[in-house]
C-alpha cells in the first residue's frame, strides 16, 4: 500500500480555511468547558445558564444559528447527564430530539412552514406580484416636480408591497428589491433607501403577521416558555395579546412611513437620496422597465386571490371546526367557535396554507385571464420553495432541543432568584428588549435570539410576579413576549451579519456595508423610542395604545426638527 507523502498531507491541511479551524476549536472549547463544569448537585446554579451562553458564543463566532443552538443543546445534555458521552448522546436523542416528532403541535408547525415555503415560490412564479406592482406604480414622469411625486409614490408602493407580502420576510425583501430597483432609479429613489424600506417591512411585518413563515416558530417559542413551567397555554391567543407590545416593529413601520412623507433621511441616507434625485432629473437615458412587467391584463389577480385565500381561510376554517352549525352566523357565535378551535390552531394553519397553495397553483396551470402563459412545472416550483425552508426548520428543531435543556436545568429559576429584590419588575420589559437587541445585533439571527431568550424570559417574569398571577393575561409576561420579538427584529434590521440585511442589499443592488451604514440610524432611533416611549412606560402601567401614540408623536417631532431634513 502506497504511503501518503507527509508534505502533501501538510499542504492539504493548510488548504483548510482558517475560519473553519477556529470554529471547530471554539466548539470543542465550549464542550470542554461544559465537561469540566459538570456536577453531582441536584440543583444547578450558574451552570444552568451555560448552554445559552455557549449557543451565543458559537452563533456569534460561526454566524450560524443552527450550529450555535445545537452546541447549546449538546451542552445542556452534558450537564444533565454529568458529561458521559454515551448517556449524553442517548439523552440528546431520546429526551430532546425524539419528543419533537411525538408532538402533534410541533409536527404541524413543521409541515405548515414547509407548505408556506412552497406557496411563496408559486406566488412568485405566477407573475401576479409583478403585474400588481406595475398597476400600483402607473406611468413614470421626467419633470423635477413629477419625479418628486413619483419618488414618493414608489416608496409608498414599496411599503404597501411589504404589507401585502406579509407571509414571509425573506420573500418580501427579495421581491421588493428585485422588482423595484430599476423603477427606483428613474423615480429618484436611491437604492439604499429601497433596501431600507424592503428590509424594514420584511422582518417587521412577518413578525406581526398572524400567519407567516415566522408564526410557527414564534408560537413554538411562546409555548416553550410555558412548557418550562409545565403549563399548557393557547400560544396563538398570547401572540395576539402581545401584538400591541411589540413596540420596535410598530415604530419601525411608523418611521418608514414618516421617512417617506416627511422626507426624513438621517445620517448618510440624506446624501444618497439627493444624488438619486439629481441623477433621475439629469440623465437622458430612460431606465427601461423590467421584462417581468409585460404581463397580460388582469394578471395581478394571480397574487391577490391566493393571498386573500391565505388570509381569510384561517378564520373561516376555525369557524367551521369550532361552530356547532354554520348558520346563523353571528359575531358572538364566531368568537365562541374561534375559542373552541384553539386546540386545532396548528392544523388550521396547515389547512390554510394548503388552500392558498392550491389557489396559487391553479392560477398557473389553468387558462385564466392574465395567468402566466408559460405554465412552469408547478410541482417542481413548490418543492423548490419547500426546500428553501429546510434550513429555518433545522434551526427550529435545534431551538426546541435547546429549550428542553434550558427548562430541565432550571435556568429561569436560578435567574429569578438572583434578580429578585435586585431588579424591579417594572424595568424587565426594557431589559429584555435591550438584551434581545444586543444578542440579535451581535449574532445577526432573530430566530436564534427568540430561541435563547423566550424560554428564559417567560418563566423569569412568572417567578418575579408570583405564582398567583394569571399566566395568560399577566401584563408583564405579555410585555416580555413583545420585548423578545422586538429585540430579535432589531438585529434583523441593522446587524451586518443578518441574512435579511445582506439579502436586502443584494436584492436592491447595493453593497451590504452601504445598506448597514444607512439603515443603522433608523434602527437605532426606533430602538431608543421603543425603550423610552414603549417598554419603560409599559412597565409603569401605561396602556400599550398610549405608548404607541407617544412613540408616534416622538418620531414625528424628531422628523420635524431634524436639521438635515431632506426636501430635495
Amino acid at each position: 500500500m502506497k504511503l501518503s507523502d507527509p508534505n502533501s498531507i501538510l499542504q492539504s491541511f493548510l488548504k483548510v480555511p482558517i475560519g473553519w479551524l477556529i470554529q471547530v476549536m471554539l466548539i470543542g472549547l465550549c464542550l470542554l468547558i461544559t465537561f469540566l463544569m459538570r456536577t453531582d448537585a441536584e440543583v444547578l446554579t450558574w451552570q444552568a445558564l451555560w448552554p445559552s451562553a455557549a449557543a451565543l458564543i458559537v452563533v456569534f463566532s460561526a454566524r450560524s444559528a443552527f450550529l450555535g443552538l445545537l452546541v447549546g443543546a449538546v451542552s445542556g445534555a452534558m450537564l444533565l447527564t454529568e458529561g458521559s458521552p454515551v448517556t449524553t448522546l442517548q439523552y440528546l436523542f431520546t429526551e430532546q430530539f425524539l419528543p419533537i416528532f411525538s408532538s402533534p403541535w410541533k409536527i404541524s408547525a413543521l409541515v405548515f412552514t414547509l407548505i408556506l415555503g412552497g406557496f411563496v415560490a408559486l406566488l412568485e412564479a405566477g407573475g401576479g406580484l409583478q403585474a400588481l406592482l406595475k398597476l400600483c406604480l402607473g406611468a413614470s414622469s421626467r419633470t423635477s416636480q413629477k419625479i418628486r411625486a413619483s419618488s414618493k409614490r414608489l416608496q409608498v408602493t414599496t411599503i404597501g408591497f411589504g404589507l401585502l407580502v406579509f407571509f414571509d420576510g425573506l420573500a418580501n425583501t427579495l421581491l421588493i428589491g428585485r422588482l423595484m430597483r430599476r423603477c427606483a432609479d428613474q423615480s429618484g429613489v436611491s437604492r439604499v433607501k429601497l433596501a431600507y424600506l424592503a428590509d424594514t417591512t420584511g422582518s417587521a411585518v412577518a413578525c406581526l403577521a398572524f400567519i407567516s413563515t415566522w408564526i410557527a416558530f414564534q408560537l413554538a417559542m411562546i409555548r416553550e416558555g410555558y412548557m418550562a413551567m409545565e403549563m399548557e397555554v393557547n400560544a396563538y391567543a398570547l401572540f395576539f395579546q402581545s401584538l400591541s407590545m411589540n413596540f420596535y416593529c410598530w415604530f419601525a413601520l411608523m418611521l418608514a412611513l414618516i421617512s417617506v412623507f416627511r422626507n426624513f433621511n438621517p445620517g448618510p441616507m440624506s446624501g444618497y437620496e439627493k444624488q438619486a434625485h439629481k441623477r433621475a432629473f439629469h440623465t437622458n437615458d430612460l431606465v427601461k422597465e423590467p421584462a417581468a412587467f409585460t404581463i397580460h391584463k388582469g394578471a395581478w389577480l394571480g397574487a391577490v386571490v391566493p393571498i386573500l385565500v391565505l388570509t381569510f381561510s384561517v378564520p373561516v376554517v376555525s369557524y367551521c371546526i369550532g361552530a356547532d352549525s354554520i348558520w346563523p352566523l353571528t359575531l358572538r357565535k364566531f368568537a365562541t367557535a374561534y375559542q373552541a378551535a384553539e386546540s386545532q390552531v396548528p392544523n388550521i394553519l396547515v389547512a390554510s396554507s394548503i388552500l392558498a397553495s392550491i389557489a396559487a397553483a391553479l392560477w398557473i396551470v389553468l387558462p385564466m385571464p392574465g395567468a402566466n402563459q408559460a405554465r412552469p412545472k408547478v410541482l417542481s416550483i413548490f418543492l423548490l420553495g419547500m426546500g428553501n425552508l429546510l434550513r429555518p426548520l433545522a434551526i427550529l428543531i435545534a431551538a426546541w432541543m435547546l429549550g428542553t435543556a434550558i427548562s430541565n436545568l432550571g435556568a429561569a429559576t436560578f435567574l429569578s432568584s438572583q434578580l429578585n429584590g435586585h431588579v424591579a419588575i417594572i424595568y424587565m420589559p426594557a431589559i429584555i428588549f435591550l438584551a434581545g437587541a444586543c444578542i440579535s445585533f451581535s449574532t445577526g439571527t432573530s430566530w436564534g435570539t427568540m430561541a435563547v431568550l423566550m424560554p428564559l424570559s417567560i418563566p423569569l417574569i412568572f417567578a418575579m410576579t408570583g405564582e398567583f398571577s394569571n399566566v395568560e393575561r399577566d401584563p408583564f409576561i405579555l410585555a416580555a413576549i413583545g420585548a423578545v420579538f422586538s429585540g430579535a427584529v432589531f438585529g434583523d434590521h441593522c446587524s451586518p451579519f443578518s441574512d435579511t440585511t445582506i439579502i436586502a442589499s443584494i436584492a436592491a443592488g447595493v453593497e451590504p456595508l452601504e445598506h448597514f451604514r444607512t439603515q443603522l440610524p433608523f434602527a437605532a432611533l426606533t430602538g431608543l423610542v421603543a425603550v423610552f416611549a414603549g417598554f419603560l412606560p409599559l412597565g409603569y402601567g401605561v396602556p400599550p395604545l398610549v405608548c404607541l401614540l407617544s412613540g408616534l408623536a416622538f418620531l414625528l417631532l424628531i422628523a420635524h426638527f431634524y436639521p438635515n431634513n431632506n426636501a430635495h
